[in-house]
């Protein structure tokens, strides 16, 4: 009997829209019962009826495609629906990441069979990096192995009880170290070694390709257009694991010698050692590694390119896609006619040293910084503007958001989080003597800001809690434009919430810009009528800006609201402050001094109220 308690969409209602939301906690299916680390998607919500001026997009892919190491706005998807607001204000755009860490194209193929029923207008694929530890990868069973087909029979089967049965008999049980590590590289790869040319490696290439002609068939299907990307990895990252067989044993004092050599800039020397390895084993991913790096210092750069290259691809543990992985995607591409972006070329582009993707765009071997994943980001806003795909003619032709943290939405917590994971990851096994640059948990960084964003990595509070803290501590620090970028960012993911909007109103109206702070309070107010604050601080605002009836107005629903909410007698108070400066400024001192005398029955303390009643006098 099927189970429904792990629906992929759950029906949810937020702020009176009735909308489906991703289940977080959906991927658990494609693990081994009992696995310590499950990854997670993102908590995407979309509408539930689709409205048509609504344009969907749907992004699938692994960890880069999430947006690891950071949490909120700097990934893919979030900056592809900051640029399409921007250029296309009137529309509105729907983006749900369907990116998740540790996944690879068997469960993208399966996710897609479902995503698909839900009206997407384009999807975004950027994959290939997880195809070797990915669920169902080296690690498969032996039946999966040879019978690749039973991996989609497993997952429609998964919700079965009879699963539990497959699962005991037939696939690879944890280990015990993986099971009491909390490192989610370790237990997705197990340590298995794959060399290239292997049987494993070309059943996993073999496997993925056959995926994303699925994957892409399942959409063309539905004449759903897709746009993939090939993926990149930090070449200068030095390789996880190599050969040190027998067969290179003699030679290990050389290892030694050739990174000395190179340390004296003795290029040459250090050259010649590494040849000599090489003589011995052309595949040795150290070999090729320290003989890019040494036509890397000497400016050879294809020589360089090229090594560096092989000792990618040559590395045993296949966390970074062999240029297989991005020869197949163009293949696939061309024999369906869809297109392809070339994120690698990108990357190769923007390097110290061109062609060859280096730590200038990534934060260790393969996930992109922020301003990596906004190159990632402009390359397919781009391909979507040349494929006419909106068949809407952008207000802002050619004018993309230049990379800038306020421009873009991107918090301090979410690069401080960023921070945070990378340093933690790359303390982990199979990383050594890394450290990786760190851009705003510094030293130097206001401590409560630390705190606080220690406190949502380690899931004390909420992400969206720690938004507000953190905008709230600049506030408290005058750092406005901190604060105004932290709350824009809770807009763009939830932009029918009321309170984001109030909270920017607050910044504003606290930095004198009036105008903005009534945009702002008059943007909340028309997603949510009953927040008393929102009312009120307008009224009091439009008082200042000679707005006088429409302070009125929003000053009385305010004493409606007050009244209902029996709020206390301070709040009761301000609203009867503000009617009657309201009244003062129309010149009808008569009714202001009813106002002000309601307001200081109920607060005999409040010194404004005190002040404005002598002038009323004065003035009588």
């Amino acid at each position: 009997m099927p189970s429904l308690d792990n629906p992929f969409i759950r029906e949810v209602q937020i702020d009176g829209l009735e909308l489906y939301g991703v289940n977080t906690h959906y991927l658990k299916k494609y693990f081994p019962s009992g696995s310590p680390i499950i990854p997670g998607l993102k908590p995407t919500t979309f509408r539930r009826h689709k409205p048509v001026d609504v344009f969907r997009i749907v992004c699938l892919g692994e960890s880069s495609m999430f947006g690891t190491p950071y949490q909120l706005a700097a990934n893919i998807s979030s900056l592809i629906r900051k640029q399409l607001r921007h250029l296309y204000p009137e529309k509105e755009f729907e983006v749900i990441n369907v990116g998740a860490a540790a996944i690879n194209t068997n469960v993208i193929l399966d996710l897609s069979k479902i995503i698909v029923d839900y009206s997407p207008d384009l999807v975004l694929v950027y994959t290939g990096h997880n195809e070797f530890y990915g669920p169902e990868g080296v690690g498969a069973s032996w039946i999966q192995k040879k019978f690749t087909k039973t991996i989609a029979w497993k997952y429609e089967l998964q919700d079965l009880r009879i699963i539990n049965l497959i699962d005991r008999y037939f696939l690879t049980p944890l280990s015990s170290s993986a099971s009491s590590e909390r490192n989610l590289m370790r237990l997705v790869s197990q340590k298995n070694a794959v060399p290239l040319n292997s049987e494993s490696a070309e059943r996993i290439f073999s496997l993925y390709e056959s995926n994303l002609n699925d994957i892409v068939s399942i959409f063309a299907k539905r004449n759903v257009p897709i746009i993939l990307s090939d993926v990149s990895s930090n070449l200068l990252f030095p390789p996880f694991m190599y050969d040190t067989s027998s067969q290179l044993l003699p030679f290990r004092s050389e290892f030694t010698l050739i990174t000395k050599d190179y340390g004296k800039s003795d290029y040459n020397s250090a050259l010649t050692r590494a040849q000599q390895l090489f003589t011995f084993d052309t595949t040795n991913a150290f070999v090729n590694f320290w003989i890019g790096k040494i036509y890397l210092a000497q400016n050879d750069l294809p020589k360089a390119k090229y090594f560096l290259t092989h000792a990618r691809d040559e590395d045993l543990l296949k966390f970074r896609a062999p240029s297989r992985i991005n020869e197949i995607t163009k293949k696939v591409a061309l024999q369906h006619g869809i297109t392809i972006i070339s994120s690698d070329s990108l990357f190769g582009s923007l390097a110290a040293s061109a062609g060859i993707p280096d730590d200038r765009l990534f934060r260790e071997h393969l996930h992109p910084n922020a301003f990596g994943y906004y190159k990632i980001a402009t390359l397919f806003v781009q391909a979507i503007l040349k494929n006419n795909l909106i068949m809407l003619n952008p207000q802002r032709p050619n004018d993309l958001l230049p990379f800038d943290m306020d421009s873009l939405s991107i918090p301090w917590l979410d690069l401080a989080y960023g921070d945070i994971s990378i340093k933690q990851l790359t303390k982990q096994w199979p990383f050594q003597n890394y450290t990786p640059q760190l851009f705003v948990m510094t030293p130097s960084a206001d401590s409560i800001l630390r705190q606080i964003a220690l406190d949502v990595y380690t899931q004390k509070i909420p992400l969206a809690e720690g938004c507000l803290k953190s905008a709230v501590r600049f506030q408290q620090l005058h750092q406005y434009r901190n604060a105004l970028t932290t709350y824009a960012s809770l807009i763009e993911d939830y932009p029918n919430n009321f309170y984001p909007y109030y909270l920017s109103g607050l910044v504003y109206k606290e930095i004198g810009d009036l105008k903005n702070a009534i945009r702002y309070y008059e943007a909340s107010i028309q997603r949510n009528r009953n927040y008393l604050f929102s009312q009120i601080d307008l009224g009091l605002v439009q008082i200042n800006s000679g707005k006088i009836d429409d302070a009125i107005a929003h000053l009385n629903t305010a004493q409606q609201l007050a009244e209902k909410e029996k709020s206390s007698p301070l709040i009761q108070a301000s609203i009867y402050y503000g009617l009657s400066a309201a009244y003062t400024n129309k010149g009808d001192l008569n009714q202001a001094m009813v106002y002000i005398e309601q307001s200081i029955r109920l607060a005999p303390d409040y010194q404004a109220a005190q002040l404005l009643r002598n002038n009323l006098l004065r003035q009588k």
